[in-house]
Protein backbone atom coordinates (compact mmCIF):
# COMPACT_ATOMS: atom_id res chain seq x y z
CA UNK A 1 0.00 0.00 0.00
CA UNK A 2 1.41 3.58 -0.57
CA UNK A 3 1.99 6.07 2.31
CA UNK A 4 2.80 8.90 0.46
CA UNK A 5 1.38 10.22 -3.14
CA UNK A 6 2.83 13.54 -5.27
CA UNK A 7 0.02 14.13 -7.97
CA UNK A 8 1.59 16.90 -10.45
CA UNK A 9 -1.37 19.14 -11.94
CA UNK A 10 -1.33 21.39 -14.68
CA UNK A 11 -4.03 22.83 -16.41
CA UNK A 12 -5.36 20.19 -18.51
CA UNK A 13 -8.02 17.43 -19.10
CA UNK A 14 -5.14 14.72 -18.38
CA UNK A 15 -4.18 16.70 -15.13
CA UNK A 16 -7.38 16.58 -13.78
CA UNK A 17 -7.67 12.89 -14.91
CA UNK A 18 -4.59 12.21 -12.71
CA UNK A 19 -5.67 14.30 -9.87
CA UNK A 20 -8.80 12.16 -9.99
CA UNK A 21 -6.64 8.74 -9.97
CA UNK A 22 -4.63 10.46 -7.65
CA UNK A 23 -7.12 10.99 -5.24
CA UNK A 24 -8.81 7.42 -5.55
CA UNK A 25 -5.46 5.94 -4.84
CA UNK A 26 -4.92 7.97 -1.93
CA UNK A 27 -8.31 7.15 -0.36
CA UNK A 28 -8.15 3.15 -0.70
CA UNK A 29 -4.95 3.64 0.52
CA UNK A 30 -5.67 6.10 3.14
CA UNK A 31 -2.34 7.84 2.17
CA UNK A 32 -1.07 11.14 2.13
CA UNK A 33 -1.80 13.44 -0.77
CA UNK A 34 0.85 15.94 -1.92
CA UNK A 35 -0.76 18.24 -4.72
CA UNK A 36 1.91 19.98 -6.79
CA UNK A 37 2.27 22.26 -9.84
CA UNK A 38 5.91 23.63 -11.18
CA UNK A 39 5.55 27.28 -11.94
CA UNK A 40 7.60 27.26 -15.42
CA UNK A 41 9.36 31.06 -16.11
CA UNK A 42 11.78 29.00 -18.95
CA UNK A 43 8.27 29.86 -21.02
CA UNK A 44 9.45 33.50 -20.43
CA UNK A 45 12.87 32.90 -22.26
CA UNK A 46 11.48 31.38 -25.40
CA UNK A 47 12.82 33.01 -28.32
CA UNK A 48 16.47 34.28 -27.53
CA UNK A 49 14.82 36.20 -24.43
CA UNK A 50 12.61 38.02 -26.61
CA UNK A 51 9.49 37.57 -23.87
CA UNK A 52 12.17 38.99 -21.17
CA UNK A 53 12.79 41.82 -22.63
CA UNK A 54 9.50 42.64 -24.12
CA UNK A 55 7.60 42.14 -20.21
CA UNK A 56 8.05 42.88 -16.85
CA UNK A 57 9.94 39.28 -16.28
CA UNK A 58 8.89 39.65 -11.70
CA UNK A 59 5.50 40.81 -12.57
CA UNK A 60 4.99 37.58 -15.45
CA UNK A 61 7.13 34.96 -12.73
CA UNK A 62 4.46 36.18 -10.22
CA UNK A 63 1.48 35.65 -12.66
CA UNK A 64 2.70 32.19 -12.98
CA UNK A 65 2.75 31.62 -9.57
CA UNK A 66 -0.67 33.10 -8.62
CA UNK A 67 -2.24 30.89 -12.18
CA UNK A 68 -0.34 27.94 -10.28
CA UNK A 69 -1.98 28.76 -6.86
CA UNK A 70 -5.36 28.99 -8.33
CA UNK A 71 -4.99 26.02 -9.66
CA UNK A 72 -4.03 24.29 -6.65
CA UNK A 73 -6.93 25.86 -4.54
CA UNK A 74 -9.09 24.36 -6.96
CA UNK A 75 -7.35 21.18 -6.79
CA UNK A 76 -7.63 21.24 -2.66
CA UNK A 77 -11.30 22.48 -3.14
CA UNK A 78 -12.23 19.14 -4.58
CA UNK A 79 -10.53 16.88 -1.86
CA UNK A 80 -12.60 15.08 0.02
CA UNK A 81 -11.97 12.24 2.61
CA UNK A 82 -7.74 12.67 2.49
CA UNK A 83 -5.41 14.15 4.10
CA UNK A 84 -3.60 16.41 1.30
CA UNK A 85 -1.50 19.25 0.95
CA UNK A 86 -0.75 21.16 -1.70
CA UNK A 87 2.76 22.41 -2.67
CA UNK A 88 3.74 25.53 -5.16
CA UNK A 89 7.18 24.85 -6.44
CA UNK A 90 9.07 26.87 -8.97
CA UNK A 91 11.84 25.51 -11.83
CA UNK A 92 14.33 28.28 -11.36
CA UNK A 93 15.84 27.41 -14.82
CA UNK A 94 15.51 23.72 -14.35
CA UNK A 95 13.30 20.91 -15.81
CA UNK A 96 10.20 20.36 -14.63
CA UNK A 97 10.22 16.59 -14.04
CA UNK A 98 13.77 17.50 -12.10
CA UNK A 99 11.87 19.81 -9.68
CA UNK A 100 8.98 17.21 -9.20
CA UNK A 101 11.60 14.33 -8.68
CA UNK A 102 13.91 15.99 -6.11
CA UNK A 103 10.43 17.14 -4.40
CA UNK A 104 9.23 13.10 -4.20
CA UNK A 105 12.60 12.48 -2.89
CA UNK A 106 12.34 15.28 -0.49
CA UNK A 107 9.24 14.05 0.93
CA UNK A 108 9.85 10.28 0.44
CA UNK A 109 6.46 9.86 -1.64
CA UNK A 110 5.87 5.80 -2.62
CA UNK A 111 4.09 7.18 -5.86
CA UNK A 112 4.30 10.01 -8.43
CA UNK A 113 0.84 10.69 -10.39
CA UNK A 114 1.10 12.49 -13.72
CA UNK A 115 -0.95 13.15 -16.58
CA UNK A 116 0.49 12.05 -19.65
CA UNK A 117 -0.31 14.10 -23.15
CA UNK A 118 0.38 11.81 -25.24
CA UNK A 119 1.89 15.08 -27.95
CA UNK A 120 3.88 13.88 -30.51
CA UNK A 121 6.86 15.51 -32.96
CA UNK A 122 9.94 16.73 -32.90
CA UNK A 123 10.14 18.13 -29.29
CA UNK A 124 8.95 15.39 -27.79
CA UNK A 125 11.39 13.25 -29.65
CA UNK A 126 14.07 15.36 -29.03
CA UNK A 127 13.43 16.54 -25.61
CA UNK A 128 10.98 14.01 -24.04
CA UNK A 129 8.08 14.89 -22.30
CA UNK A 130 7.83 15.89 -18.65
CA UNK A 131 5.86 12.72 -18.15
CA UNK A 132 8.48 10.65 -19.54
CA UNK A 133 11.32 12.36 -18.00
CA UNK A 134 9.83 11.69 -14.60
CA UNK A 135 9.35 8.05 -15.24
CA UNK A 136 13.33 8.01 -16.09
CA UNK A 137 14.86 9.72 -13.16
CA UNK A 138 12.64 9.65 -9.98
CA UNK A 139 13.10 7.07 -7.19
CA UNK A 140 9.91 6.29 -6.94
CA UNK A 141 6.98 4.44 -9.21
CA UNK A 142 5.20 6.68 -11.51
CA UNK A 143 1.72 6.51 -12.94
CA UNK A 144 1.36 8.00 -15.94
CA UNK A 145 -2.66 8.58 -16.19
CA UNK A 146 -3.90 9.20 -20.31
CA UNK A 147 -6.71 10.99 -21.00
CA UNK A 148 -10.00 8.71 -21.23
Amino acid sequence: MYKKILVAIDDSATSRGALAEALHIARTSKAKLYITHVADETVLNLHGHAMTNAVNVDGAVANLIKGGQKLLDDAMASVTDVDAEALMLEASNRRISEVISDKAKELGVDLIVIGRHGQRGLATLILGSVAEQLAKMADASVLLVRKH
